[in-house]
């Protein structure tokens, strides 16, 4: 019997915790390298549904325009509208869920001789993250996608402030609510 114990090797305790210490150092870097990423992604995702509201709300008032005829797309140079999310959601022309809120606004071109329209938008998703006021540049002269880097964390005052769901007109009423 005593002769099958001394024969039996195994690990001590020392080498056992020194294993455990360095996968516990192994997962640390591996954590900290990978959230970054995956804060990144869900910005980016939140963009990219923010591109989708615009992109909704350009069929929402094209499609106003061309079946009621006075409703959708502004006619008066430098003229806006404005559709909340909501609105948007329950027409069908956004799949976005209920925890997106927010408004898409319309300007026409301050050009008379111009057909252009440019958007902007205010959504946020639920108390995470938000975008206020993005879409077309600040001179008014062209859209651009909404990015990454206009996702903001949520700000429940900077939020309210803006007056998310009039197009961030202060007591102005929104098409469609």
């Amino acid at each position: 019997m005593n002769k099958k114990t001394k024969n039996l090797k195994g690990f001590t305790l020392v080498e056992l915790l020194a294993v455990i210490v360095v996968l516990a150092i192994v997962m640390l870097i591996a954590v900290n390298a990978v959230l970054p990423q995956m804060e990144r992604a869900r910005r980016s995702s939140f963009a990219i549904e923010a591109n989708g509201a615009i992109d909704a709300a350009n069929a929402y008032f094209m499609n106003s325009s061309l079946t009621t005829g006075n409703t959708g797309f502004p006619t008066a140079p430098g003229g806006s509208a404005c559709v909340t999310i909501d609105t948007l959601r329950t027409g069908g022309y956004s799949d976005l869920s209920s925890e997106y809120t927010g408004s898409v606004k319309v300007t026409k071109s301050t050009d008379p001789n111009s057909n252009l329209y440019f958007f902007e938008v205010w959504i946020k998703k639920g108390d995470s993250m938000m975008i206020i006021d993005k879409g077309a540049n600040s001179g008014m002269t062209e859209n651009v996608a909404v990015e990454e880097g206009d996702v903001e964390g949520y700000d429940a005052t900077k939020w309210s402030s803006s007056n998310p769901t009039t197009c961030g007109v202060a007591g102005s009423g929104g098409t469609g609510g």
